[in-house]
């Protein structure tokens, strides 16, 4: 019997021990409760491409013209977490971590994005949709 009085004290000394760890580590910022991600995802239109109406352009050159205006995802303190380019067709989605960002383009001579750049808030498992128009001053 004396064995299992002190099988059972130290159980619950261990168990004290593991419950403070998980809470220092809570506190510390180590675990975050929650921390899955969340995901951003939008459309971009950019435009005019030619100074005369109608317009062709070609599949390549579409492209070409997302690719040269990456999406950057910034903290408010203005570290870079992510760019992505988006497709003409699907447009972009992006998971984060939980937080707030700021969304910008890489801002080209005449034109870009009026309403850009803006913050955003990213919670777990939701998501956040921001349609994005560029304007490149072609006229």
């Amino acid at each position: 019997m004396p064995e299992l009085v002190t099988s059972r004290a130290v159980f619950i000394f261990m168990l004290g021990i593991m419950s403070l760890i998980v809470v220092m580590a809570l506190n510390s910022g180590c675990i975050q409760a929650g921390s899955g991600t969340g995901t951003l995802t939008g459309n971009v239109s950019i435009g005019p491409l030619c100074p005369v109406e109608p317009c062709t352009v070609p599949h390549d050159r579409l492209v070409a013209a997302y690719a040269a205006r990456p999406i950057t995802i910034s903290t408010p303190a203005g570290m870079a977490v992510a760019t992505v380019t988006a497709d003409p067709e699907t447009g972009y989605s992006v998971a984060l971590k939980p937080g707030t960002y700021v969304i910008d383009i890489q801002h080209q001579g005449i034109g870009g994005g009026k309403e850009l750049p803006v913050t955003v808030t990213i919670r777990s498992g939701e998501t956040v949709r921001l349609d994005i128009s560029i304007d490149t001053g072609i006229r």
